[in-house]
């Protein structure tokens, strides 16, 4: 503005009305003057930001201590916002939602002062004087004439007197009330309520506090009016000070500083209408799906028939969410469902945005803007322009939002975006379906309306490879791919990437079947080879070698305890591995959130009631096959060595616990450098029949203990001890 004060401002509203008459919503922000207490439970402080849900209209002769008369008949409480801006703030006023919006100030306060240290805090003492103690010329001096002696009036303030620091003056300290460090209030708090208007700055601490008692006032400053009557407004100013006689130019900059931040956080929270005429543009159905209908889709029948009745009844919920494990047909579901939406609701639009990245997320948006008719869309902005329009339109929609796995990207602050999860359309009109590979994801997205993706059966999993391959078997091979698909845990991503190959490569079921009776490493090397999916992202990890890598990596970052038992467990076999088994760590707690994240993420499977769990057959390979890369599965193979050892040997375990150990020692022999014989020897002890069993076990704990157990990718030693408690 070219100044301060109501004529500026309105000056400069009226002119912008002129050329953008469609403006929604204008933001005054500067600095401004902050009651020091606004209730028992909220006292204000330098460098908090007041944000006003109304505005007072005060007009004073003067506003000095001693010069102040309060013009009462010429008081006028301006009009209320708008309902789109009085729903926001009363949302604003939320605990959850004010520390967010906290946390987002202190951010962008950073960033300003990473550029300029212009705007850093002042680093010094927040002072408040009582209100009654005057900022003036407290003993004369002889080289200046003033009127803080002279005047008639006791609490009289001369200019000079104004122009000068508390120091300079020597205002008593005994009359400080309130005095706040930097380290004692490091961050930056929003006080939301009414704003006091004037056409000059507040000076007096008495006259403040009567206006703070008499209309709840959290803040004092000039340009407010001159624009609330032209345009829907909001005030956001950083305090610099407590409205009396003792100013500090010095947390001016600072105040800017914090008040422009709050400005740029607001504005993530605020959504305004959608233009009328891109509405009326848009009346007509549309479907935006990156892929065509899956001509092989096979199954899902519970889960389809779920979702199309969620979707479809009165009382339908907002969001739904599709979880299962990577690879078990989320997408294709989904798909399905676009599809026969589309095909059964003419009234209903469909929007698909994958989820793979914040990118991704983007470039479907401008998409969907550019379809629903928002013109010039800019990058930048376009995600915030297609929520307002689903927010705001009155026509049926669907959005699917797929692969949304990340928890980071959709429930924490990253420092650059905001969490997706407040970036969601709202409206009646509207639903939101999620397809995630995390449970946990999914509930906190969906609440309880999470519907979850089953493996297939036998059948299902057959007919898939049989419309997948382009030369169909024989009629008496259908048992050899009956043994194919279970071979593959029925997963339908595992069965189209081995049609792939088997359809590459011209070769028949049991051909394929010899190839995954190889060793292990062979197996991983043909699960990892990539083909050409329908249905599937350009970037996208095809291989159900490697697709379940980016899960495991969440896994490690989000809970490093659950990487620490998802590597545990595989080297040993996958079937009724005991509970017992795991290392506790210190709280109980602990252990049930890493097994839960194992679970949400379809990993293990947890048998309730019997204190065991199995891990998926393919993600068992495929952890496998992501320790040796990473030259770790020697050591996981010696901690689960350790472990076994500890369980096995200790007197208070059951004999059920203990034979179900037989097993996991069983296949880390595989593992282990032992001599052919004495490995043969054991296990063939092991399946001597019942009287021989004791003897067998005997064996296996003995050769799981021994005290030179050479492991194949990393030679080296292990010594244990017999004592070794169960954790």
């Amino acid at each position: 503005m070219p100044g301060m004060g109501t004529t500026s401002a309105a000056a400069v509203a009226s002119a912008l009305r002129a050329s953008y008459p469609r403006i929604q919503l204008a933001l005054v922000v500067g600095i401004c003057g902050g009651a020091p207490t606004v209730s028992k439970n909220e006292d204000i402080f330098l460098g908090d930001v007041v944000i006003s849900d109304s505005l007072i209209l005060s007009n004073f002769c003067r506003q000095y201590p001693g010069k102040f008369e309060r013009k009462t008949e010429v008081q006028e409480a301006l009009g209320r916002p708008n309902p789109e801006i009085r729903s926001l703030l009363n949302a604003l006023r939320s605990t959850h939602s004010r520390n967010e919006l906290n946390a987002r100030i202190m951010h962008y306060v950073r960033e300003l002062q990473q550029s300029d240290e212009r705007w850093s805090h002042p680093g010094i003492e927040d002072i408040l004087f009582d209100a009654s103690y005057i900022h003036n010329h407290h003993q004369q001096e002889s080289d200046v004439s003033c009127s803080c002696r002279n005047s008639e009036l006791p609490d009289d303030i001369c200019e000079d007197a104004l122009a000068k620091s508390c120091d300079d003056l020597g205002c008593d300290k005994s009359q400080i009330i309130r005095i706040q460090t930097h380290v004692e209030r490091a961050n930056v708090f929003t006080h939301i309520g009414t704003i006091a208007c004037a056409k000059a700055v507040m000076k007096s601490g008495n006259h403040r506090d009567r206006l703070i008692r008499e209309d709840k006032i959290v803040g004092f400053e000039m340009e407010g009016a001159g624009v609330w009557d032209t345009f829907p407004c909001i005030i956001i100013k950083g305090v610099c000070d407590y409205a009396d006689s003792h100013k500090n130019k010095l947390w001016q900059a600072y105040a800017a500083a914090t008040g422009a931040s709050a400005a740029k956080a607001f504005l993530e929270y605020w959504r305004p209408r959608v233009d009328q005429g891109i509405l009326e543009t848009s009346m007509t159905r549309q479907f935006i799906v990156p892929f065509g209908r899956n001509r092989h889709f096979v199954g899902h029948h519970d889960e389809l028939s779920k979702l199309e009745q969620l979707c479809s009844t009165a009382k339908r919920p907002a969001r739904l969410a599709i979880t299962g494990l990577g690879g078990i047909g989320k997408t294709q579901i989904a798909l399905e469902l676009a599809y026969r939406m589309h095909d059964n609701d003419p009234e209903c639009s469909i929007f698909w945005v994958p989820c793979t990245s914040h990118a991704a997320i983007q470039k479907a948006c401008m998409t969907i803007a550019q379809t629903i008719g928002i013109q010039d869309a800019d990058p930048a902005d376009v995600q915030q322009q297609v929520i307002f329009y689903l927010s705001q339109t009155n026509n049926k929609w669907l959005l699917i939002l797929d692969s949304a796995d990340d928890m980071e990207m959709w429930m924490n602050d990253s420092g650059t975006a905001s969490p997706l999860k407040n970036l969601l359309p709202s409206n009646p009109h509207g639903r939101i379906i999620f397809t995630t590979r995390n449970r946990k994801l999914a509930v906190k997205l969906a609440s309880r309306d999470v519907i979850h993706a089953r493996e297939l059966d036998q059948e299902a999993g057959v007919e898939i490879l049989q419309k997948s391959l382009i030369q169909q078997y024989p009629i008496q091979d259908r048992p050899a791919a009956a043994y194919l698909v279970n071979q593959l845990a029925c997963l339908p991503l595992a069965i189209t990437q081995a049609a792939a190959y088997m359809n590459e490569n011209g070769i028949e079921v049991y051909d394929y079947l010899l190839l995954l009776g190889e060793p292990e490493e062979n197996v991983v090397e043909l699960l990892s080879e990539d083909f050409q999916a329908d249905g599937r992202y350009e970037d996208s990890v095809n291989p159900i070698a490697l697709t379940w890598l980016g899960s495991v990596r969440r896994i490690e970052k989000i809970d490093p305890l659950a990487a620490e038992y998802l590597s545990l467990l595989a080297c040993l076999d996958q079937s009724s591995i005991p509970e017992s088994f795991f290392p506790r760590p210190a709280s109980r707690k602990k252990m049930v959130d890493a097994l839960g994240l194992l679970s949400a993420y379809s990993f293990i499977a947890i048998r309730p009631g019997t204190r065991s769990l199995t891990l998926h057959r393919l993600v068992h390979l495929a952890v496998r096959h992501w320790l040796r890369s990473e030259g770790r599965l020697s050591l996981y193979i010696h901690k689960a060595a350790e472990r076994l050892n500890e369980v096995l040997s200790n007197d208070r375990i059951n004999e059920r616990h203990r034979k179900q150990c037989v097993p996991h020692a069983e296949f880390l022999l595989r593992d282990i450098y032992v001599t052919a014989v004495q490995a043969q020897w054991a296990i063939w002890i092991r399946s001597g029949g019942d009287k021989r069993e004791a003897e067998g076990e005997r064996m296996l704990v003995q050769e799981v203990k021994s005290l030179s157990l050479i492991l194949p990718d990393e030679p080296g030693a292990m010594t244990y001890t017999d004592d070794a408690p169960l954790a």
